[in-house]
């Protein structure tokens, strides 16, 4: 007869940190390795505390946003360029692409990116409702063409959590960017 098993130890309260990498000139990126193994130890423990992925089932192009959203654009150190143009390249687009979703992401994850990247026709109801909020609070007009509103330069985008996403298009030309927090209501949406 075997004694009984020991009690299961306590899940670690945070994350700790990777080892140190070697500093071989053959050996792969270190600040990619770094990247890597802080959000595989992340996931793994809230996998531990939670028993569900944090992710959830991501495609190939999500997991890279979400992955490159840990290092914001501006600045962007050369290794965290060469993260940015790797994870572009095998995923099959631009780096300028990767650096809008990774906005999107750190505006408000997976349904933020899902704004940016896919239109669609939302029932009656919070989008009509939208445009005379907007003219009621002196926002400008703005024009309807599916889930979105777009003014001169501001956009709202409807998401499919039925939260509003700002964007801002700098240049003239079409190029929207994600901005602010995302909010249940449009005028809040637009002045974050």
């Amino acid at each position: 007869v075997l004694p009984p098993l020991p009690a299961p130890l306590a899940a670690p309260a945070a994350v700790g940190l990777p080892p140190a990498y070697p500093a071989d000139p053959a050996a792969p990126d270190p600040l990619a390795l770094d990247q890597l193994a802080g959000d595989a130890a992340a996931r793994a423990l809230a996998l531990l505390l939670t028993a569900e992925d944090p992710t959830g089932p991501l495609t190939r192009w999500q997991d890279a946003v979400r992955l490159a959203s840990a290092h914001p654009t501006a600045g962007l150190t050369g290794a965290a360029r060469a993260l940015y143009r790797d994870l572009a390249r095998a995923t099959g687009r631009t780096t300028t692409d990767l650096a809008r979703g990774a906005a999107a992401w750190r505006q408000g994850g997976l349904a933020a990116l899902l704004a940016l990247e896919e239109p669609w026709d939302p029932p009656a109801g919070p989008f009509d409702r939208a445009r005379p909020a907007l003219l009621a609070a002196a926002e400008g007009t703005f024009r309807p063409d599916r889930n979105r509103l777009t003014g001169r330069s501001r956009q709202l985008r409807l998401g499919r959590d039925a939260l509003w996403y700002a964007y801002e298009n700098r240049l003239g030309d079409d190029d929207w960017w994600p901005t602010g927090r995302p909010s249940p209501d449009p005028v809040t949406a637009l002045r974050r």
